[in-house]
């Protein structure tokens, strides 16, 4: 009972985080538009200001990392709760999604694409994928050590 408890809730955040990521990139404009832009750009400027925020570290390299930490949850969670006899399917999967979501948005006005945005999503794909992977390799590890 506990396992499929763990594989509910697992399937319950791989929706929200879904939902999420759907409303941040089907937005019409761009998410840090209007005073969330500003707050941003203030955000950064004090950090370099300050000097805990290196001056080559602009808007561009945050949302650059942004798009690579936004696809990482996906690459994790489709590989626990999927486990798939293929294990490259969820990086292949993770890069089609990515490339379907930059060419919608290449057709919204408000929008931009790139596919510097392909390569950060993409990326954060394979880290999350990496990670269960090492995830289910240490649990995997564990489980026969408990059967001996």
């Amino acid at each position: 009972m506990a396992v499929s408890f763990w594989r509910a809730l697992g399937w319950a955040l791989t929706l929200i985080y879904l939902l999420l990521v759907a409303f941040m990139v089907f937005w019409p404009s761009h998410i840090d538009a209007g005073d969330s832009g500003d707050s941003l750009r203030a955000w950064l400027e004090s950090g370099h200001a300050q000097g805990w925020l290196p001056a080559w570290f602009g808007y561009s390299q945050l949302e650059w990392v942004s798009n690579v930490i936004m696809f990482g949850p996906g690459g994790f969670l489709f590989t626990l709760l999927l486990q798939p006899a293929r294990p490259w399917l969820v990086p292949l999967g993770g890069l089609a999604a990515t490339c379907l979501i930059e060419s919608i948005q290449f057709f919204m006005p408000g929008r931009t694409s790139s596919p510097l945005d392909i390569l950060a999503n993409a990326l954060g794909c394979v880290i999350g994928w990496v990670l269960a992977l090492g995830l289910l390799k240490i649990v995997g590890k564990h489980k026969e050590k408990a059967e001996i």
